[in-house]
């Protein structure tokens, strides 16, 4: 099927042609270096032949023995010559490993959330043999990476260009997705057709470094701030892929992180985990209506790219299967849901963590719940296409979009339910005071007008990929009464 290989790689035919011309390329220069070498040999041993004639020939018979016996050890000391300069060498170079400055002090036994470390001298035998990744300082096994394309073959975007609202508007419609990310009233969006052929965009918004990231076979989409103490990291798209899951690397030290937790898993950054950024998956009518100022990244970002066409066609289609089949048995996934379901998930303070199905939400609209010591509600509104599903990005079927806020503002507990006043389904409003809030959390109109929520910090993913990295995740898939239960 088509799709499989889209699903492997995350970019066309190019990607291909690049691999196999990578491939071309290491090649002839193994074919050279091999010519060279054997036409080094060769040179040396007519070299020897010839020595060892002219001085058989010049130096008396009962000479030739003793001379014979002097090259032999001359070319003994030149061995073990050869051997202390490896040794000595190899050294260094273990001495430059240890020396080197990671997150976590050399000695570390465990992260600060208490994950183990795994220190030995392995390395991947199929990928990544030129990088400068430090292999045998990790958090994972190897052999849970596999390679789904070469790094940077999907390439990242750093500093893109913008469009206003009404730029945009031109070119989308209203029903288009985006990743909406408001750092200190900096207000951007990222529409999932361009994050689908990139993955990765490195940015500054509201003057926070950001990456704001996608994951098209998991549909994730999550922000994170990019510096680290002083220092700020540049993102790029590695190529592997662990529980199907987009692995990114630092271009600094060239470690590798884990997209769905931001978690640095193999290298100097052990140790190390990028703080979450609020973000959430809107449409372009949405952040018009909210913020109408916001700036929405422009098509131009240097790269050509069918932007507006789906590499994924089918990929979230529950009937005819899903990517999961691409990564996983099947008897290996949670069956409390179907494997492509959509759910919101939540990492609460302590580390315990939660997804709410979309089949759910979308009956109900909003959903209450208390988790992890948060009281909170879930929205879901319509009108949003998937990105996944048709070949042209405008014909997807609708799938809706979702946002997670706490429910105490200002020391009293709200409860929402959907505005009957809207037919487009896309306000809501609370039982306290009647305010009508929309998907972000803002209160539009009534007694609460201008007040804003507290956004709990949230992703969507397909359930297979989820619960992959969270097999204790608690469940709520239906509702009973107004309160969630799981």
């Amino acid at each position: 099927m088509g799709v499989s290989a889209l699903a492997l790689t995350g970019c066309r035919d190019e990607i291909e042609e690049s691999t196999s011309q990578q491939s071309v390329a290491s090649s002839e220069q193994q074919d050279q270096s091999s010519t060279q070498r054997t036409t080094s040999e060769s040179e040396a041993r007519q070299a020897q032949e010839a020595e060892r004639q002219t001085t058989e020939s010049d130096a008396p018979a009962e000479e030739t023995q003793p001379e014979a016996a002097d090259q032999t050890g001359q070319s003994q000391q030149q061995t073990v010559a050869a051997q202390q300069q490896q040794d000595e060498a190899e050294q260094q170079q273990s001495a430059a490993v240890a020396t080197t400055p990671t997150f976590l002090s050399r000695d570390a036994t465990e992260t600060a959330e208490g994950i183990p470390i795994i220190r030995d001298s392995e390395r991947p035998q199929y990928f990544g043999l030129d990088w400068g990744t430090e292999w045998g300082l990790r958090l994972i096994d190897l052999e849970e990476l596999s390679q789904g394309a070469g790094r940077d073959a999907i390439p990242a975007i750093s500093g893109p260009l913008y469009w206003t609202l009404e730029e945009a508007s031109a070119v989308y419609t209203d029903n288009v997705p985006l990743v909406q990310v408001n750092i200190n009233g900096d207000v951007r969006g990222f529409p999932l057709e361009i994050l689908t052929w990139h993955e990765i965009v490195n940015d500054t918004i509201g003057g926070v470094p950001v990456a704001v990231t996608f994951c098209p076979l998991c549909n994730t989409a999550i922000a994170f701030e990019s510096q680290i103490g002083d220092e700020i990291y540049k993102f790029g798209v590695s190529g592997l892929l662990r529980n199907s899951d987009l692995v990114m690397y630092d271009r600094n030290t060239e470690s590798l992180w884990q997209q769905s937790s931001g978690r640095a898993i193999v290298g100097r950054m052990v140790g190390a985990r990028l703080k979450y950024v609020p973000a959430s998956v809107v449409t372009v009518g949405q952040l018009r209506s909210a913020y109408p100022d916001a700036l929405v990244m422009s098509r131009d970002t240097g790269w050509d790219r069918p932007y507006g066409q789906n590499p994924y066609r089918g990929y979230d289609n529950p009937e005819e299967g899903g990517p999961y089949t691409f990564f996983f048995d099947r008897d290996t996934i949670d069956e409390r849901l179907p494997p492509a379901e959509r759910v919101v998930s939540i990492e609460g303070p302590s580390g315990a963590t939660i997804a709410y199905a979309w089949s759910t939400l979308e009956q109900e609209r909003a959903v209450h719940d208390s988790f992890d010591g948060i009281d909170l509600v879930v929205f879901w509104t319509p009108g949003a296409r998937s990105i996944l599903d048709a070949g042209i990005l405008r014909d997807g079927r609708e799938v809706g979009t979702t946002a997670v806020f706490e429910t105490a503002l200002d020391g009293r507990v709200l409860t929402f339910g959907v505005n009957p006043s809207d037919e487009s389904g896309q306000t809501f409003v609370d039982d306290q005071t009647g305010t009508v809030w929309d998907i972000f959390g803002r209160g539009v109109e009534g007694e609460l007008a201008g007040s804003q929520l507290t956004r709990v910090i949230h992703s969507d993913h397909f359930w297979f990929a989820w619960q992959a990295f969270h097999p204790d995740t608690e469940v709520v898939s239906a509702v009973v009464d107004g309160a969630a239960q799981g």
